[in-house]
């Protein structure tokens, strides 16, 4: 009964899983094992990795279980590290790192086998074994297009689980010639727009990108009003032209919308021209929302009367 009570015990800290390995350290036979399989006490999830009891079948289960059926120092890394880290969405991808030139293969998985796997490049989350987050930027580079590494790396910077320096160490660190994921990161850090700093969100460097791709001239991001308490998204400082992105959940609540009206009419008062755009003109109108910024810097640098435009498609 005592090693029932551990083994339930240690398949509740892993998801539902234990390995035959934990299941021997705990006092239990070949056939012990066997029996609970005939029984369905334990059901095979790989060679060596079973399911404990009833437990549900979930993604981090999968994940876990191809991570202890691969043996040595194997990780979640690229795609599943990513949604472990939440820089990228949630899908069923179960995506692994590991060291071992050989080992077992569990079926299902998507697997790297890497050189320059070490300890301090990994860590736990969520019970799951898993490359750190700026090792799983690196590695991110080698599976997914430019922009995809680009919003993850923001994400990771809102959110302050990343910080720039420690990427940029993690990049020298790992980098290898002919390094897949190296050159991709490298690129997307060269032309991040918004250079070093934190945005709080991922619309903030999309309109930074969006200026940027437009051949528009940089605006400064987070700009503090002189005179005043205010900060606005984007500015054009000279010009006094101010650009406001408005994502769904930083204004949501009814004061906050009618605070960002009150700030802007000040600003409108104090001479500045004040653009607002939504995350649905900002990703799906870039064309129009450049155009528009665009015209309004032609007609500031011209030195004809301010316009604002204070609830520009919105």
């Amino acid at each position: 009964m005592g090693a029932e009570r551990a083994l339930a015990r240690l398949a509740a800290s892993q998801h539902g899983l234990v390995s035959r390995p934990q299941a021997v350290e705990l006092g239990l036979t070949d056939a012990a094992i066997k029996w609970r399989c005939s029984t369905g006490t334990l059901r095979a999830l790989h060679p060596g990795v079973y399911v404990v009891g009833g437990a549900p079948d979930t993604w981090h289960q999968r994940m876990l279980g191809a991570c202890l059926a691969a043996g040595g120092l194997a990780v979640a890394s690229h795609r599943s590290a990513a949604r472990l880290w939440g820089l990228l969405g949630d899908h069923d991808l179960v995506e692994l790192s590991v060291l071992r030139p050989k080992g077992p293969r569990p079926t299902g998985a998507l697997w790297h086998r890497s050189r320059h796997l070490v300890p301090g490049h990994t860590t736990v989350r969520q019970g799951v074994p898993v490359s750190n987050p700026m090792r799983t930027l690196v590695d991110l580079g080698a599976v997914v297009e430019h922009r995809v590494v680009e919003d993850a790396l923001d994400r990771g910077l809102s959110t302050t689980l990343i910080r720039m320096p420690a990427v940029e160490w993690m990049l020298h660190e790992v980098a290898r010639p002919g390094r897949r994921g190296c050159g991709v990161l490298r690129k997307v850090l060269d032309e991040r727009a918004l250079g070093a700093a934190a945005p709080d969100g991922l619309l903030e460097p999309r309109m930074a990108r969006l200026l940027r791709d437009h051949g528009l001239p940089p605006a400064v991001f987070q700009h503090d009003v002189p005179g005043t308490s205010f900060r606005v998204d984007f500015a054009y400082p000279e010009l006094r032209l101010a650009i406001e992105v408005d994502a769904y959940d930083p204004h949501g609540t009814r004061r906050a919308f009618d605070t960002d009206r009150e700030r802007q009419n000040r600003l409108v008062l104090l001479g500045w021209t004040v653009f607002r755009f939504t995350w649905t003109q900002v990703v799906r109108q870039p064309g129009k929302v450049a155009a528009e910024v665009r015209a309004a810097l032609d007609v500031l640098m011209a030195g004809e009367q301010p316009w604002t435009r204070p609830n520009v498609g919105g």
